[in-house]
């Protein structure tokens, strides 16, 4: 009777933890996100008081674009006519949270976005704040996307609120605001063009805008030769959209958030999706200047330079002076404010990962624990003939496990970097595949190992046992170092293992519930069993 109490203890708890460990690896995206320390800090705004250079700047995000994929008509002709520069993209090189890395010179570390899902509004001040505190209208169009939606202001949450569309313009319902005073979304890069020639023509002072047709043509097929039309087409598009502007009197800025490895995707620390291009030209650029170690968080306070206003408050990032036509007094004003604005952040960060000890302390003991009394349970159980634990049949137990381990490898192309998993769809494809491959492989195995076994209920019940031991002990022990609040965001190799380890803990937990279910019906001696009974 103990055998089948067990089994069926075992059989439960394998079915609650392969929910909570499977649910905890589908919200790993939710978890990495962050109240940001910086917004503990009011905006550090410092006007350096230097003047005007630019009527108007427009700034465009060509999302996945590249640094060695940009080398278009256009743009090589804008390079001509002003400043050829690389940036660099921090880490995750991921779109939004780089969206806000250009538009607030705060990268992913420190801004609290890391993801692409984005729950709470960003929360550190912007070079749009700036530019509205300065009287000058904000203006943003995209195709398909938005810039807008992350900026929210007056909720808590992103999440559920719903925009109101006319016509291509968009804007957030009562008493929920945003930093922009004309919200355009198209459908379609051609449609796009128009809108930013109209923006270009009104009155205001910034228009930023993204562009996702790249990264689109990137994920779907690699950097090939649909990756590259798509570029071509977006050159063409900016090509008449910025036929209508006096570069004599406005600037116009293109950049991206990332680029693409080979295979289509991004996330890591790759060169291929580190480094994109920064093209600057037009009124306050200063022609053929270098910009020396340009990185995507310079952009946002060069941005308030060329308009004369003060950097966001919360950029970490520098204003490119090489690059500006400013006098040597007003350069250092600028640089000077940099400085002293990055010394009071850096000392909040500092004090914030202060705060955070590694591992968490109280996730390490449970985790041990757990370990400890599974073993315990294994010699008690044991010795009272309702388990069995024999070598090297125990290991089945982890079969599913090392399925899921290898699934991973082969899903990232034995990098084990974020980069190359090209989707969130192709994740959920090649998981569930592994899922069922390993669930299948699992139980066929287990059914082998039992059926042989003299007492096949007990040994059933150690191959689960040591199953669970292993996927669900191992996955605490990572988790002890790799668990919320993520004051640093965990580097290429863990931003996959930890997700994967959870989904292949919750895998074999499925699988050894499945296996018990198996082995119950079979639990009857075999007659050569000389072991106690339960």
């Amino acid at each position: 009777m103990l055998r089948q109490l067990v089994a069926a203890g075992l059989a439960l708890a394998a079915i609650a933890a392969a929910i909570a460990v499977g649910d905890r690896a589908r919200r790993w995206n939710e978890e990495l996100a962050l109240a940001s320390p910086l917004a503990r800090r009011a905006a550090i705004v410092d006007d350096p008081r230097t003047p005007r250079l630019a009527g108007r700047v427009v700034l465009v995000v060509v999302d996945g674009l590249g640094a060695g994929e940009s080398h278009l008509a256009f743009l090589d002709e804008l390079r001509r006519r002003g400043v050829d520069a690389v940036a660099r993209v921090p880490y995750p090189t991921i779109s939004r949270p780089n969206y806000v890395t250009i538009l607030t010179g705060v990268p992913p570390r420190d801004s609290g976005v890391r993801a692409n899902r984005v729950i709470a509004p960003v929360a550190v001040d912007s070079v749009m704040d700036r530019v509205r505190a300065a009287g000058m209208r904000v203006a943003t169009a995209s195709d398909f996307g938005s810039l807008a939606t992350l900026f929210l202001r007056n909720t808590g949450s992103i999440a559920g609120v719903d925009l109101d569309e006319h016509g291509g313009r968009v804007a957030p319902p009562a008493p929920i605001a945003w930093p922009f005073d004309d919200a355009r979304r198209v459908g379609s890069l051609d449609a796009l063009g128009p809108a930013i020639v109209e923006l270009a023509a009104s009155d205001a002072g910034l228009v930023a805008v993204l562009v996702l047709d790249v990264d689109r043509a990137g994920h779907a097929s690699g950097v090939g030769a649909e990756y590259r039309a798509a570029a071509v087409a977006v050159d063409r598009m900016l090509r008449g959209a910025f036929a209508g502007i006096d570069l004599s009197r406005d600037a116009v800025i293109v950049t991206a958030d990332h680029g693409h490895v080979a295979p289509g995707g991004h996330s890591g620390r790759e060169r291929e999706v580190s480094e994109v291009p920064l093209v600057l030209a037009g009124a306050g650029i200063v022609p053929g200047a270098a910009a020396r170690d340009a990185r995507l968080i310079d952009v946002a306070p060069t941005v308030a330079a060329l308009l004369g206003v003060p950097a966001p408050g919360h950029a970490e990032g520098r204003t490119l002076v090489s690059l500006l036509r400013l006098s040597p007094d007003d350069a250092a004003r600028r640089l000077a404010a940099d400085t002293a604005r990055g010394a009071e952040l850096a000392a909040i960060l500092d004090a914030a990962r202060a705060e955070r000890t590694t591992p968490a302390p109280g996730r390490l003991v449970l985790a041990l624990a757990g370990i400890a009394l599974a073993i315990g349970l294994a010699r008690g159980l044991g010795r009272r003939g309702a388990l069995r634990i024999a070598m090297p049949g125990a290991l089945v137990g982890a079969t599913a496990l090392v399925v899921m381990a290898l699934g991973a490898v082969a899903a990232t192309r034995g990098t084990m970097s974020p980069s190359y998993i090209p989707s969130l769809a192709r994740v959920i494809q090649l998981g569930a595949v592994a899922i069922v491959v390993a669930i299948a492989l699992h139980v066929v195995a287990c059914r082998r190992v039992i059926r042989r076994a003299g007492d096949r209920l007990a040994t059933g019940n150690g191959i689960a046992l040591v199953g669970l031991t292993v996927a669900l002990g191992g996955a605490a022990l990572v988790r002890a170092w790799f668990s919320p609040p993520f004051v640093d965001v965990p580097p290429p190799f863990w931003m996959v293992a930890v997700p994967a380890l959870d989904l292949a803990a919750a895998t074999c937990a499925a699988a050894t519930a499945i296996s018990l279910g198996i082995s119950l019906p079979l639990h009857r001696r075999a007659p050569t069993s000389g072991s106690p009974g339960g």
